[in-house]
């Protein structure tokens, strides 16, 4: 009984909605707005589902370009979608569900986020959806399956043939789950070999967690592998820990409650030496699995790259074990030279309130549990600092460079509008650039987003009330002459400070479509925003120009 009830909670937790990976919940009361109308969507685009990627005219030119690093690096970060039902026959996804309408969208009733209603809509604060013109282009398959192989092949003939050079897949992680290698449907669950299982309890592993929301980077590197060498992508992880619900999981092994229901037997609980076997078997999972591909990202003394999505979640609840950010970071690269490779290189992704008065809302470096004596019953994020105080320390914890995945405010200064963002982003550029210029050891890696629109999830930022704090800040939108303005705007920056800070620029992001910020083909803008990475990285590295066609195709519709 004990192990279907272990099952039956793993069936259940996975479907639980895990957030975007960029959706921090301010604690702001609700600013309030007049009634505002959503903007005419773009017309949609004539369906042709036989469209084929440009032919690049000297791809050998390109890869060798790369890697002399005369050019830029280009990488994209890529958000996966997943099953928000409860039911193993329904598959609804997280994404289309929201963009088709409310009803099944996982987003809106979320009441961890929204309260107990979830998502409220008055005349104040309207429904304006649904957002069709979001719809993935037709030739990806529409509203496609995630884990679907031709969807995926395409996406990265894209990616590859629009002059992206590699992907930084959102990685997430799920600590808390034991699961029975003797029983079938959990026998492929990746475990470390030669670590300790219970063979009396259906072969129960010792050391819980396993990886979450991973079905499409799967079929994303099976067909990659399929893929002719000089036409594969390379790829890197985006480990997101950034779920305080997932941590209050964790924190919940052993409790009363777990033991009464079976989840959980005497002896499993959640101290300081299971955390740190989790973040071992974190670090073996990667090497095992990711590290050792021929198309992993690495760096040019062959180290893997790892980007670390919002440090400071991770950083505040270490501390809770009294463990630091330097001693994971350091645990995982002796991990690795163990196994054979020349260390991880991590680099920071992170972002945070500049304002004094906007601490309270500041980068957390403390976790307190509100009852030392039931952690798992909640607890506050302390110690907080500014994003420009928090910045400095991360060498010392171990990284070796810094990027974002979306830069909201930059001081005072908050995003309205794209062009709000434009100047956002240029004083994170060059405070940051300017700051490790001089540091041949710490790089920073020029972001750039192409807006912010987050009214298919309810909108910016979720409240306990129902309702969103600044809604005002859900119009930042672009096309493709202002993103490609801002992607000159980057290029300038980074060749300025190439000599030490590096030559990758992140873009956020393929698929981030709750969001507003997606680069894949869609209805509303074709394929605007690739052909702008086209135009101002991969035809200037290769030093083709095109020449316009006979005839005018749209970016719509190439």
């Amino acid at each position: 009984m004990k192990l279907f009830s272990s099952f039956l909670l793993f069936a259940i937790i996975l479907a639980v909605d895990p957030g975007s990976c960029e959706e921090k919940l301010k604690k702001l009361t609700s600013t309030g707005t007049n009634e505002q109308t959503s903007p005419t969507p773009e017309p949609t685009v004539q369906q042709n589902p036989d469209f084929e990627a440009p032919v690049i005219f000297d791809e050998a030119a390109r890869v060798a370009s790369n890697e002399q690093q005369a050019g830029h690096l280009v990488g994209v970060y890529f958000m996966p979608s997943w099953n928000t039902s409860g039911d193993p026959k329904r598959d609804v996804d997280s994404f289309w569900s929201c963009l088709t309408g409310r009803e099944d969208c996982s987003s809106l009733q979320n009441p961890g986020i929204w309260g107990p209603r979830g998502r409220i809509y008055n005349r104040q604060y309207p429904y304006e959806g649904p957002f069709l013109e979001r719809k993935p282009h037709a030739s990806l398959g529409g509203f496609y399956k995630r884990d679907d192989p031709k969807t995926a092949k395409k996406q990265l003939e894209y990616m590859k043939n629009y002059g992206i050079d590699f992907f930084a897949y959102n990685w997430f992680f799920g600590r808390h789950y034991y699961y029975h290698l003797y029983f079938g449907p959990q026998s492929k669950i990746y475990y470390p070999e030669g670590w300790k299982i219970d063979p009396n309890r259906d072969g129960r592993v010792a050391v819980p967690g396993l990886e979450e929301w991973s079905d499409q980077l799967t079929v994303l590197l099976q067909e990659n592998e399929k893929l002719p060498a000089d036409k594969q992508m390379k790829w890197a992880i985006n480990w997101c820990d950034d779920s305080d619900e997932r941590w209050k999981l964790w924190l919940d092994l052993g409790s009363p409650e777990s033991m009464a229901a079976g989840r959980n037997f005497p002896g499993e609980k959640p101290d300081r030496n299971l955390y740190l076997q989790v973040h071992d078997k974190i670090t073996q999972l990667w090497i095992d699995k990711y590290f050792k591909r021929k198309d992993y990202l690495k760096d040019p003394d062959g180290r893997p790259i790892v980007y670390f999505y919002f440090p400071q979640d991770t950083e505040s609840r270490a501390s809770f074990y009294g463990i630091s950010m330097k001693e994971l970071l350091d645990r995982s690269k002796a991990l690795a030279i163990k196994n054979g490779l020349k260390g991880i290189k991590f680099i920071a992704v992170a972002s945070g309130a500049m304002m004094p008065n906007e601490r309270q809302y500041g980068m957390p470096t403390r976790w307190r549990p509100n009852n030392s004596r039931e952690p798992w019953k909640g607890g506050r994020y302390t110690d907080r600092l500014l994003f420009q105080d928090y910045v400095p320390r991360l060498k010392n914890m171990g990284f070796e460079g810094l990027t974002a995945y979306v830069y909201h405010n930059f001081f005072e200064l908050d995003n309205k509008s794209f062009a709000d963002m434009r100047k956002t982003y240029q004083g994170h550029w060059n405070r940051w650039a300017e700051q490790f210029k001089n540091d041949p050891n710490f790089e920073y890696q020029v972001p750039v987003a192409m807006g912010w629109d987050m009214r298919p999830a309810g909108g910016t930022w979720p409240q306990q009330t129902g309702f969103p704090s600044e809604p005002q800040k859900d119009r930042v939108h672009s096309n493709k002459a202002t993103f490609k303005a801002k992607l000159e705007e980057a290029r300038t920056i980074s060749e300025k400070y190439k000599p030490t800070n590096g030559n990758t620029i992140m873009i956020c992001c393929w698929n981030e479509y709750l969001e507003g910020n997606y680069i894949e083909p869609t209805e509303g803008h074709g394929f605007a925003y690739l052909e702008a990475i086209k135009e101002v990285y991969m035809d200037r590295r290769t030093g083709f120009i095109p020449a316009p066609p006979a005839f005018a195709a749209s970016s719509r519709n190439p």
